[in-house]
């Protein structure tokens, strides 16, 4: 059994959901007892959706915008659910454009990587429009993958209005 025994870097997933808060919270956590680098991972797509990008990409302006726009959410995000409980040098947030799964997969490929993901909604629906992000990670990353729990009781973080 290949057992991890230093965590470098903690790579978690960041959508502004209920999930993504909790995720990052313990992400957060895990950084600071493993005195580890914390990356935050926000994917976005533009309006029309992941399939459309794949189609027809934004045009270079386009793509600033979506990417300046994810990078104020991620921002805001980290600032609303961290409340300053982790040293900011040690942050070290990414936005980048595409499908989930495979990007979370890829921003934690190296060796001390640990990908902390939300357990996202149960819902079969949820899981047929969606897919399940979660699944794909756990399917095809090279490190370990902690999935915290989906909660009832805490709120989303705080998006604001573009």
């Amino acid at each position: 059994m290949n057992t991890m025994t230093s965590v470098r870097r903690v790579v978690v997933g960041v959508n502004g959901s209920a999930g993504s808060s909790r995720a990052l919270r313990r992400a957060a956590d895990e950084a600071r007892r493993h005195q580890a680098q914390l990356c935050p991972v926000m994917i976005y797509s533009s309006p029309q959706g992941d399939y459309i990008d794949m189609l027809w990409p934004p045009d270079a302006d386009m793509e600033r915008e979506l990417a300046s726009d994810a990078r104020h959410r991620l921002t805001c995000i980290c600032d609303s659910v961290l409340d300053d409980q982790h040293d900011c040098a040690s942050c070290d947030p990414v936005v980048a454009r595409g499908l989930p799964g495979p990007l979370l997969v890829r921003a934690a490929d190296r060796e001390g990587d640990l990908l902390v993901i939300g357990g996202g909604s149960r819902g079969a629906l949820s899981r047929l429009v969606s897919g399940s992000v979660g699944r794909y990670c756990l399917r095809h990353a090279a490190g370990p993958v902690l999935v915290v729990p989906d909660g009832e009781s805490e709120p989303a973080a705080t998006q604001p209005a573009p």
